[in-house]
């Protein structure tokens, strides 16, 4: 009952809040895109991305909310100019129950590591939820600190997000990561690169590791979108976002894979669709083939002979004669050649369907070939391209682990 209420008073005081700071316009990711840095809205761009899978998304209503949350903190916390003392209050404001957030706390979901939960990809998850991902969980302490004017940035490290504060005086003694799955402590690049398994390759070409621009975040972002199409079998507009993602991003080394793998697995959906047409080629085939040695056979015509043999039970017969002999003689040659006509015949007829057969078979495989090399290219191509920048194909469960028990001795310690 006491969290209903709390979730009630929050609900009541967000509606009599002021309209959203933001500027939203049912613009689609492509046009956000398009916008100048210092234009694009990393809130309405997660908000966008979402509403591709969560059709009644109120996006309006979620601005608000991060509208207020803002409000709430500069009410509680705004005195504090201090970098290091601005990261401790954003960590307190948003894990550490307490009057400050009416203690109404956002946690990680270590109940999904894979982060597999539709919820645990989007942002309006994560605040409906006050559970989260290490997707969700660094979203909204950059949206935040957007809406703050805190230079609080996105990083990509391989599966895996976290952001940074970054000074306008570099200071080597300043701790600028903030992991926010571990309640917002500090983690070193250099412990990034060795529990992940970061190559130095990798961070050399600014793959992981580096401060992202708002469109490379973006880029990273559309990924997740990409996946969920694939799975709902929309390979077109997944193919559209791995594309986008590489204009965007051009070290994005998970990207180009992405599409590579994609483009193999439409290469063997097309290897499957060959296959299926030259097997119905063939059934065909062999159904005419039968009926044809049917038909020389005499069986289909067997009814008109069951008839002539009726007919010859009705008429007496005649005594045989010398001519009569002659004729008959005459007959069974005149049979013997029709037979080895027949037997030609069926020779020929089934040399013809070989060579249709195999002429048809041919024109499939000219069809498809030039389809499924390309694909193949492309996934050569784009697989080769991901691994000369660098990427982490395996990711070690054992970080996750490492996060949980940064949460749970943060929440023992009662935050910072």
């Amino acid at each position: 009952m006491k969290i209903i209420l709390k979730t009630a008073l929050f609900i009541i005081i967000l509606n009599t809040h002021c309209l959203s700071q933001t500027n939203y316009r049912n613009q689609a990711i492509e046009e956000i895109l398009k916008l100048p840095e210092n234009k694009i809205n990393i809130g309405i761009a997660s908000l966008v991305l979402a509403k591709e899978f969560y059709p009644n998304l109120n996006i309006q209503f979620f601005l608000q909310t991060f509208d207020y949350l803002a409000d709430r903190y500069k009410f509680h916390f705004g005195k504090y100019s201090n970098p290091e003392d601005r990261i401790r209050a954003v960590n307190t404001y948003l894990y550490k129950s307490g009057f400050w957030n009416d203690s109404i706390t956002f946690t990680y979901d270590d109940d999904d590591l894979q982060v597999s939960k539709l919820d645990n990809k989007f942002i309006n998850g994560y605040i409906a939820n006050k559970k989260g991902s290490c997707i969700t969980m660094p979203m909204l302490y950059v949206i935040l600190g957007e809406r703050l004017g805190f230079p609080i940035y996105p990083v990509r490290s391989a599966k895996h997000f976290f952001v940074r504060y970054i000074l306008e005086k570099p200071n080597k003694k300043f701790k600028q990561n903030i992991e926010t799955t571990n309640g917002g402590g500090f983690i070193s690049d250099n412990q990034y690169k060795e529990d992940i398994l970061i190559p130095d390759k990798a961070t050399k070409n600014g793959v992981y590791l580096r401060t992202l621009s708002k469109k490379e975040y973006i880029a990273s972002l559309l990924l997740i979108n990409a996946n969920e199409y694939i799975k709902q079998k929309n390979i077109e507009t997944a193919r559209h976002y791995f594309q986008l993602a590489i204009e965007y991003d051009s070290t994005f080394s998970s990207a180009y894979w992405n599409y590579g793998i994609t483009a193999f697995g439409e290469a063997r959906q097309l290897e499957e669709k060959l296959w299926e047409e030259k097997q119905n080629i063939i059934s065909l085939h062999s159904a005419t083939n039968d009926l044809a040695n049917k038909k020389n056979s005499g069986e289909i015509n067997q009814p008109r002979q069951t008839i002539q043999n009726e007919l010859k039970e009705l008429v007496p017969s005649i005594p045989k004669s010398s001519s009569s002999e002659i004729l008959d003689n005459k007959s069974q040659l005149q049979n013997d050649n029709t037979n080895l006509l027949k037997k030609n015949n069926q020779v020929n007829n089934r040399e013809l369907h070989q060579v249709e057969l195999q002429n048809e078979l041919q024109a499939t495989e000219k069809k498809y070939e030039p389809l499924i090399l390309e694909k193949i290219k492309i996934y050569k191509e784009y697989t080769k391209k991901a691994e000369q920048l660098g990427i982490v194909h395996e990711f070690p469960i054992e970080f996750f682990e490492k996060q949980i028990e940064s949460i749970n001795k943060f929440k023992q310690q009662g935050g910072y």
